[in-house]
């Protein structure tokens, strides 16, 4: 389905669609494969209390954005009711105009403080924040890199990280995105953190924050992953107190072997980025690779679990 086009006055156009929480991933592939660009998933969170952890808020909306450029902004807002609703999804779609000099910052209006667990808050580099004693900062600009702590993944992630690192411990972050986790790890103590992606602009985005965040010290980042394409010199096998991998279930599956193996004895195992349909699986693959699951938290859709090696 085509874009509508607009005279080239009209530089950016910002699509949002408010639809139910439950709805918020087939909107965002919907909306993505129209603007044939990036989308984001704005979904309101609560926190009953400290050991529950995070949940969405229940009855809350999401709001899915994206923007469109050279986009007629009613055209486009039309073909997304439309092909939202051949979905069965119930939506609000608005849209607004984005000058040409603000559309690369226009996404940064919804990306605020936010606390994580009990200690840790992310503050956006452009946003300001006094923390409070005991608070874990972590000053984060996420670039084109995954990773700001909305995600369902990356809170369980984040909570985890809290839970289980103790000064002194050394931690393997697989697929680092934005490097939030990476981050998390060193600023909770941890006194050696290996970032690893394939990702030429997550390298760059984490090796970034973590300069601005004082750990660049304690974060080595390199463009890599777990097994075959490890990319430091000392092997990786028993290295790690904490291997966190929040991606998806389909190469967590795959590298499972290489990120048990790279636990010490008494380490243990974070993986996010995986559906419920595909729990079952990730856990027979920790179990084949020696690894013994220990808990499983579940937000939404989306599973964390975590495993000890046996």
């Amino acid at each position: 389905m085509p874009l509508a086009q607009t005279p080239a006055d009209v530089e950016y156009v910002e699509l949002s669609a408010s639809v139910a929480s439950h709805d918020a991933d087939a909107a965002s592939s919907i909306l993505r494969t129209l603007a044939d660009g990036s989308a984001w998933i704005e979904t309101p969170f609560t926190q009953p209390d400290i050991e529950s952890g995070a949940v969405a808020r229940n009855g809350a909306r999401s709001r899915v954005h994206v923007y469109m450029r050279g986009a007629d902004a009613e055209a486009n807002a039309s073909l997304a009711r439309m092909a939202l609703a051949a979905a069965g999804i119930d939506a609000s779609v608005t849209t607004r105009g984005v000058a040409e000099a603000d559309w690369a910052h226009s996404w940064k209006e919804h990306f605020h403080v936010e606390r994580f667990g009990e200690r840790i808050v992310v503050v956006p580099s452009w946003r300001s924040y006094e923390a409070a004693p005991g608070d874990v900062v972590l000053t984060l600009d996420p670039g084109m890199a995954f990773g700001t702590g909305q995600h369902e993944t990356t809170r369980m992630c984040l909570e985890a990280l809290e839970r289980s690192v103790r000064p002194g411990m050394r931690v393997l972050d697989v697929g680092c995105g934005s490097g939030i986790l990476s981050l998390a790890a060193a600023k909770l103590g941890a006194r050696e953190v290996a970032a690893l992606d394939v990702d030429d602009v997550c390298v760059r985005v984490t090796r970034e924050n973590a300069i601005a965040n004082g750990v660049d010290g304690i974060v080595r980042v390199a463009r890599g992953s777990a097994g075959d394409r490890w990319p430091f010199d000392e092997p990786p096998s028993g290295a790690f107190d904490i291997v966190v991998a929040n991606i998806v279930a389909g190469v967590i599956v795959e590298l499972a072997p290489a990120l048990v193996d790279a636990l010490a004895p008494s380490g243990r195992l974070m993986v996010s980025g995986v559906i419920e349909e595909r729990e079952a699986e990730v856990r027979t693959a920790i179990d084949a690779a020696g690894g013994r699951v220990a808990s499983v938290r579940a937000m939404a859709d989306w599973r964390c679990i975590e495993a000890l090696r046996s």
